[in-house]
């Protein structure tokens, strides 16, 4: 972890736990009759020559399983014990570009995430990264950045076709000449296509929780073959993901 994107100070070593900002999160009752229970969660940590501080990062994701493995095996390798990070999609189908821009829209009104039984409160200093697969949201994608881009909490992370291609990063490189059959391939079927490929070119096909071990890779490969449309839209083979990756 980049222990540079936090913020340390020597001079806040005497603060004790109960002087550090918290963060809140509310929990339902499963009877549905409203909030029970108030926890917070720390927005720091003690040690003993001075006080991390750090924030939560919330994960709207229009996949579910690969994407999910992966932040979570990230966390865990990475132990990330200073960073708080909830994930959001929709059970069985994920979430579209719209519903996602939506659900952001909404949690910037009221400055709250619902996730499953609790309510987390955003703060200011909290990241929302929106991942989404090109696929065939185009339109959708090209709709949402013609709005106002301006916005620095949340950030958008678009892969294309879809998240396995970082994952394919992690592994392998040269797309052009290793994935060059996409090209040629319908929109509508280009994930169900690379997601079939990834079986075939890497030995228990791209299991996001061994991709990790190459992360570095998957990395510097996105960096090298990264490109935008005039839309700032991700071209074929181009993915976004080592941005939210190097931010963690």
């Amino acid at each position: 972890m980049d222990l540079s994107k936090l913020t340390y100070s020597k001079e806040d070593s005497a603060r004790t736990p109960a002087d550090v900002p918290l963060h809140k999160a509310t929990t339902e009752n499963k009877d549905g009759s409203g909030m029970s229970e108030t926890t917070q969660v720390p927005l720091a940590y003690r040690k003993t020559d001075g006080v991390l501080s750090t924030s939560l990062v919330f994960v709207l994701s229009g996949g579910e399983k690969r994407e999910r493995d992966f932040l979570l095996e990230l966390i865990r390798q990475r132990e990330l014990h200073s960073l708080k990070v909830a994930f959001m999609s929709e059970k069985g189908q994920g979430l579209q570009p719209y519903q996602m821009q939506d659900k952001w829209a909404q949690i910037q009104l009221t400055g709250e995430i619902k996730i499953e039984s609790q309510l987390f409160h955003l703060e200011a200093m909290d990241k929302v990264f929106l991942l989404s697969d090109v696929d065939e949201f185009y339109d959708q994608l090209e709709k949402i950045f013609k709005g106002n881009q301006t916005d620095v909490q949340g950030r958008w992370v678009v892969s294309n076709p879809c998240f396995e291609i970082w994952l394919y990063y992690c592994y392998l490189d040269s797309p052009e000449k290793v994935l060059g059959c996409l090209k040629t391939e319908p929109i509508t079927t280009r994930s169900k296509k690379m997601k079939a490929l990834g079986n075939t070119l890497v030995s228990g096909g791209l299991n996001p929780c061994l991709a990790f071990e190459n992360m570095l890779n998957g990395i510097e490969h996105c960096i090298a073959y990264y490109a935008e449309d005039d839309n700032r839209i991700t071209v074929l083979y181009a993915t976004q993901m080592h941005e939210m990756v190097q931010y963690l």
